[in-house]
């Protein structure tokens, strides 16, 4: 995290200096106090958008006074450094502004205290890539998922077993939708395929000595609740006298299993040597610039609804098919045409186009309309400015692929539509090319 450096460790304060201070007392020193961090105004918060610094002491007149400082939110954390200093560790990359409150407690040696708050604000920034939850939500649909920061790689639960351990798999698209599920004293974990829930467990075996072992299963009903390791992000089982363990994986496995919890008490090691799981979500990254060769979801955010459309590379009727799950999205490449590119999705090394083209009316005439065929028709050139594809259909016009209104298919829309940039994202929804760190194929 980027910090702002601001420390004074400990401020002599002489009465003269400060406005507004009558006496020497625990009453001036909160005074200073507030005068140092307050608001702007009544009606405007501070921005705190990184790391800042806040004063552990204060010397009023000679009298030193101690200050301890809390937070009302995990998105601004109080770190007491080694010299005595303090710092308020703020969580940059938040979807939504999070305003918090930090509170000083000023305290004198007598241990008699004053306290007083100030309300801080984070702005939301646009967040993109594999985002990890700090609360487990029930009824939220995750991936469970790990950086495995060695190999450059995020591996996903498919909801299946590989032998013994679970299986992975480095695309998003085949990752299975896991869940969390209140249980007394914590949570269990499933997978949801076809509405059928399947409980990802850590769980004992017997060996042929006949002690317990820990190992990792995918069963029909849930075994040990698991509860929640907020500062690494994952879930722990206690096995009683077996031990307490996570589900990550280390070195190049390719699988997840249990470990115990005592490999990732030094949290140094997480993201090094040792890689937990944890619940997490995709933000699409829309991209600027095509690149061939490069796998994509073709999809558009219909923000009027609040949700992704994601292409299927399926018709629906006379319509381009869409999901608003990633499980769903076929992945799509670009590919090099004479003044543009082609279009295609891939499945299963099968590759089919996805065309913006003409039929004939009753009555002779062109019509556009939109297919998913073997072989391509027209190339799209780029439109890097409202970043989607347009198709020349000649006298017929020129056309994009998106959508409208509350319509869950993609179709093509004369380019006029979009021609005023303004009406993207409230009355057009035109389709893009979006980074979801999918392998390439």
């Amino acid at each position: 995290m980027k910090k702002f450096v601001a420390l004074i460790a400990v401020l002599a304060l002489c009465l003269s200096c400060v406005a507004g201070l009558a006496e020497s007392d625990l009453a001036s020193a909160k005074a200073y106090i507030y005068q140092l961090y307050k608001n702007p105004s009544r009606t405007s918060i501070k921005t705190t958008a990184i790391d800042y610094d806040v004063l552990g002491k204060v010397i009023v007149a000679g009298v030193e006074y101690t200050v301890e400082w809390t937070s009302d939110s995990a998105a601004a954390k109080v770190v007491v450094n080694e010299d005595g200093s303090v710092t308020i560790d703020v969580k940059e990359k938040n979807a939504e502004d999070v305003i918090y409150t930090i509170t000083a407690t000023i305290k004198d040696a007598e241990g008699n205290a004053e306290t007083v708050s100030f309300q801080r604000l984070i702005p939301a920034v646009a967040v993109t890539g594999v985002m990890y939850a700090e609360t487990p939500e029930v009824g939220v649909a995750y991936k469970f998922a790990l950086n495995q920061a060695n190999l450059g790689a995020t591996l996903y639960l498919t909801g299946e077993m590989s032998g013994n351990y679970l299986a992975t798999t480095k695309s998003i698209l085949e990752a299975a939708d896991v869940y969390v599920e209140e249980a007394e004293g914590g949570y269990y974990l499933y997978c949801l395929k076809d509405g059928v829930k399947k409980y990802v467990n850590i769980t004992t075996y017997t060996k042929d000595d006949g002690s317990l072992k820990n190992t990792q299963k995918i069963e029909d009903a849930p075994s040990v609740p698991y509860t929640w390791d907020a500062e690494r992000l994952t879930f722990v089982a206690d096995l009683g006298e077996v031990g307490q363990f996570y589900m990550g994986t280390y070195s190049t496995y390719n699988t997840m299993s249990t470990s115990n919890v005592s490999y990732i008490k030094d949290i140094t090691k997480i993201g090094v040597s040792q890689f937990p799981a944890g619940l997490a979500t995709m933000v699409p990254e829309q991209v600027e610039t095509p690149e061939v060769g490069k796998a994509y979801v073709f999809g558009l955010n219909q923000a009027n609804r609040g949700e992704f459309l994601y292409l299927t590379g399926e018709m629906s009727g006379n319509y381009l098919a869409t999901s608003t799950s990633l499980s769903d999205a076929a992945p799509v490449y670009v590919e090099q045409a004479e003044g543009g590119y082609y279009l295609y999705c891939l499945k299963d090394g099968v590759k089919k186009y996805v065309n913006i083209t003409t039929y004939t009316k009753d009555d002779g005439s062109l019509k556009n309309t939109q297919k998913i065929e073997d072989a391509p028709s027209v190339p799209y050139t780029w439109d890097a400015e409202r970043l989607t594809f347009v198709g020349d259909l000649g006298e017929v016009g020129q056309f994009y692929l998106g959508t409208y209104s509350s319509y869950n298919t993609i179709s093509t829309s004369n380019v006029s539509y979009i021609n005023d940039i303004t009406k993207i994202g409230v009355s057009q929804f035109p389709a893009g090319l979006y980074d979801v760190q999918l392998p390439n194929e």
